[in-house]
Protein backbone atom coordinates (compact mmCIF):
# COMPACT_ATOMS: atom_id res chain seq x y z
CA UNK A 1 0.00 0.00 0.00
CA UNK A 2 2.23 2.53 0.99
CA UNK A 3 4.92 1.83 -2.16
CA UNK A 4 2.23 2.48 -4.52
CA UNK A 5 1.15 5.89 -2.66
CA UNK A 6 4.84 6.54 -2.72
CA UNK A 7 4.92 5.68 -6.50
CA UNK A 8 1.27 7.88 -7.23
CA UNK A 9 2.60 10.60 -5.46
CA UNK A 10 6.01 10.76 -7.12
CA UNK A 11 4.70 10.23 -10.50
CA UNK A 12 1.84 13.17 -10.08
CA UNK A 13 4.36 16.07 -8.90
CA UNK A 14 5.61 17.44 -12.23
CA UNK A 15 2.12 16.95 -13.82
CA UNK A 16 0.05 19.02 -10.72
CA UNK A 17 3.36 21.75 -11.55
CA UNK A 18 2.39 22.06 -14.84
CA UNK A 19 -0.93 22.50 -14.17
CA UNK A 20 -0.88 25.28 -11.97
CA UNK A 21 1.81 26.66 -14.33
CA UNK A 22 -1.06 26.67 -17.00
CA UNK A 23 -3.31 27.73 -14.68
CA UNK A 24 -1.59 30.55 -13.96
CA UNK A 25 -0.72 30.96 -17.33
CA UNK A 26 -4.55 30.72 -18.61
CA UNK A 27 -5.48 33.86 -16.21
CA UNK A 28 -2.95 36.06 -17.43
CA UNK A 29 -4.15 35.47 -20.96
CA UNK A 30 -7.91 36.68 -19.80
CA UNK A 31 -6.75 39.29 -17.92
CA UNK A 32 -4.72 40.76 -20.89
CA UNK A 33 -7.86 41.07 -23.17
CA UNK A 34 -10.21 41.36 -19.86
CA UNK A 35 -10.98 44.39 -21.57
CA UNK A 36 -11.77 43.37 -24.88
CA UNK A 37 -13.65 40.60 -22.24
CA UNK A 38 -16.01 43.00 -21.07
CA UNK A 39 -16.95 45.04 -24.02
CA UNK A 40 -18.83 41.82 -25.07
CA UNK A 41 -20.00 40.16 -22.47
CA UNK A 42 -21.01 37.35 -24.65
CA UNK A 43 -17.14 36.04 -24.71
CA UNK A 44 -17.23 35.59 -21.00
CA UNK A 45 -20.45 33.91 -20.46
CA UNK A 46 -18.79 31.52 -22.93
CA UNK A 47 -15.72 30.72 -21.07
CA UNK A 48 -17.20 28.72 -18.30
CA UNK A 49 -19.19 26.16 -20.25
CA UNK A 50 -16.01 25.50 -22.95
CA UNK A 51 -13.86 25.25 -20.64
CA UNK A 52 -16.13 22.85 -18.81
CA UNK A 53 -16.70 20.68 -22.00
CA UNK A 54 -12.72 20.40 -23.17
CA UNK A 55 -11.36 19.31 -19.60
CA UNK A 56 -14.50 17.07 -19.24
CA UNK A 57 -13.85 15.58 -22.99
CA UNK A 58 -10.41 15.88 -22.18
CA UNK A 59 -10.29 13.97 -19.26
CA UNK A 60 -13.27 11.17 -20.49
CA UNK A 61 -10.59 10.38 -23.42
CA UNK A 62 -7.81 10.02 -21.00
CA UNK A 63 -9.37 7.64 -18.74
CA UNK A 64 -10.66 5.24 -21.31
CA UNK A 65 -7.57 5.44 -23.35
CA UNK A 66 -5.71 4.37 -19.67
CA UNK A 67 -8.41 1.88 -19.16
CA UNK A 68 -7.99 0.58 -23.09
CA UNK A 69 -4.12 0.16 -22.95
CA UNK A 70 -4.18 -1.74 -19.76
CA UNK A 71 -6.91 -3.94 -20.88
CA UNK A 72 -4.97 -4.58 -24.32
CA UNK A 73 -7.97 -3.42 -26.49
CA UNK A 74 -6.33 -0.46 -27.94
CA UNK A 75 -2.77 0.03 -28.63
CA UNK A 76 -0.58 2.73 -27.41
CA UNK A 77 0.75 3.96 -30.43
CA UNK A 78 -0.37 6.70 -33.07
CA UNK A 79 -0.14 5.83 -36.12
CA UNK A 80 -2.65 3.57 -37.94
CA UNK A 81 -4.98 3.11 -34.30
CA UNK A 82 -8.73 2.53 -35.56
CA UNK A 83 -9.01 2.69 -31.48
CA UNK A 84 -7.85 5.93 -31.18
CA UNK A 85 -9.56 7.24 -33.93
CA UNK A 86 -12.87 5.88 -32.80
CA UNK A 87 -12.66 7.15 -29.31
CA UNK A 88 -11.37 10.55 -31.03
CA UNK A 89 -14.24 10.82 -33.42
CA UNK A 90 -17.03 9.65 -31.04
CA UNK A 91 -16.24 12.30 -28.25
CA UNK A 92 -15.72 15.04 -31.48
CA UNK A 93 -19.72 14.10 -32.01
CA UNK A 94 -20.66 14.58 -28.23
CA UNK A 95 -18.57 18.01 -28.13
CA UNK A 96 -20.74 18.88 -31.62
CA UNK A 97 -23.74 18.29 -29.83
CA UNK A 98 -23.13 19.74 -26.67
CA UNK A 99 -21.44 23.05 -28.36
CA UNK A 100 -24.58 23.30 -30.55
CA UNK A 101 -26.60 23.31 -27.49
CA UNK A 102 -24.76 25.99 -25.84
CA UNK A 103 -24.91 27.84 -28.85
CA UNK A 104 -28.95 27.97 -29.29
CA UNK A 105 -28.85 28.70 -25.28
CA UNK A 106 -26.79 31.94 -25.80
CA UNK A 107 -27.31 33.05 -28.82
CA UNK A 108 -30.83 33.98 -28.71
CA UNK A 109 -30.63 35.22 -25.33
CA UNK A 110 -27.79 37.41 -25.59
CA UNK A 111 -29.21 38.68 -29.00
CA UNK A 112 -32.57 39.92 -26.95
CA UNK A 113 -30.11 41.60 -24.49
CA UNK A 114 -28.67 43.39 -27.40
CA UNK A 115 -32.30 44.37 -29.33
CA UNK A 116 -30.90 43.54 -32.16
CA UNK A 117 -30.92 40.29 -33.93
CA UNK A 118 -27.85 41.25 -35.76
CA UNK A 119 -25.55 39.25 -33.83
CA UNK A 120 -26.98 36.39 -33.67
CA UNK A 121 -25.49 34.41 -35.93
CA UNK A 122 -21.76 35.61 -35.43
CA UNK A 123 -22.34 34.60 -31.68
CA UNK A 124 -23.57 31.26 -32.47
CA UNK A 125 -20.69 31.35 -34.70
CA UNK A 126 -18.10 32.11 -32.38
CA UNK A 127 -19.47 29.41 -29.44
CA UNK A 128 -19.59 27.12 -32.34
CA UNK A 129 -16.28 27.47 -33.82
CA UNK A 130 -13.97 27.91 -30.81
CA UNK A 131 -15.89 25.14 -29.22
CA UNK A 132 -14.88 22.32 -31.36
CA UNK A 133 -11.32 24.26 -31.86
CA UNK A 134 -10.65 23.86 -27.74
CA UNK A 135 -12.15 20.44 -27.83
CA UNK A 136 -10.12 18.88 -30.91
CA UNK A 137 -6.64 20.32 -29.54
CA UNK A 138 -7.27 19.40 -26.30
CA UNK A 139 -8.89 15.49 -27.32
CA UNK A 140 -5.11 15.29 -29.83
CA UNK A 141 -3.50 16.54 -26.65
CA UNK A 142 -5.36 13.81 -24.37
CA UNK A 143 -4.66 10.94 -26.83
CA UNK A 144 -0.97 11.97 -27.21
CA UNK A 145 -0.29 12.67 -23.65
CA UNK A 146 -1.41 9.06 -23.03
CA UNK A 147 0.61 6.87 -25.38
CA UNK A 148 3.26 8.70 -24.93
CA UNK A 149 3.08 8.51 -20.76
CA UNK A 150 1.90 4.61 -20.80
CA UNK A 151 4.80 3.99 -23.49
CA UNK A 152 7.13 5.47 -20.72
CA UNK A 153 5.54 3.26 -18.14
CA UNK A 154 3.34 6.10 -16.18
CA UNK A 155 -0.23 5.88 -15.62
CA UNK A 156 -1.89 8.02 -17.86
CA UNK A 157 -4.79 8.86 -15.47
CA UNK A 158 -2.09 10.05 -12.42
CA UNK A 159 0.13 11.38 -15.00
CA UNK A 160 -2.06 13.56 -17.88
CA UNK A 161 -5.49 14.04 -16.12
CA UNK A 162 -4.12 17.02 -14.15
CA UNK A 163 -2.66 18.76 -17.33
CA UNK A 164 -5.14 18.05 -19.88
CA UNK A 165 -8.03 19.85 -17.39
CA UNK A 166 -5.30 22.87 -17.92
CA UNK A 167 -4.63 22.46 -21.45
CA UNK A 168 -8.59 22.54 -21.90
CA UNK A 169 -8.94 25.62 -20.20
CA UNK A 170 -6.00 27.42 -22.09
CA UNK A 171 -7.33 25.85 -25.37
CA UNK A 172 -10.62 27.26 -24.72
CA UNK A 173 -9.65 30.65 -24.20
CA UNK A 174 -7.39 30.55 -26.58
CA UNK A 175 -9.73 29.19 -29.24
CA UNK A 176 -12.86 32.21 -27.95
CA UNK A 177 -10.26 35.06 -28.72
CA UNK A 178 -8.84 33.54 -31.57
CA UNK A 179 -12.58 33.19 -33.21
CA UNK A 180 -13.53 36.75 -31.91
CA UNK A 181 -10.64 38.32 -33.69
CA UNK A 182 -11.44 36.53 -36.68
CA UNK A 183 -14.71 37.69 -36.24
CA UNK A 184 -13.41 41.41 -35.63
CA UNK A 185 -15.00 41.20 -32.07
CA UNK A 186 -11.59 41.60 -30.41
Amino acid sequence: MTKVFWKLLKESQIPLTLAAAFGVLSGALLEMRLESLISLPILLAIVPPLNDMAGDLGTIIVARLTTAFYLGSVEPKLRRNKGLRMNLLSLMLVSTIVVFYISFILSPVYSLTLNTGEMLLTVFAIVVLAGMMGVFFTLLSGIFLSVLSFKKGYNPDTVVMPIITLIGDFLSIVSILFVAKVFGLV
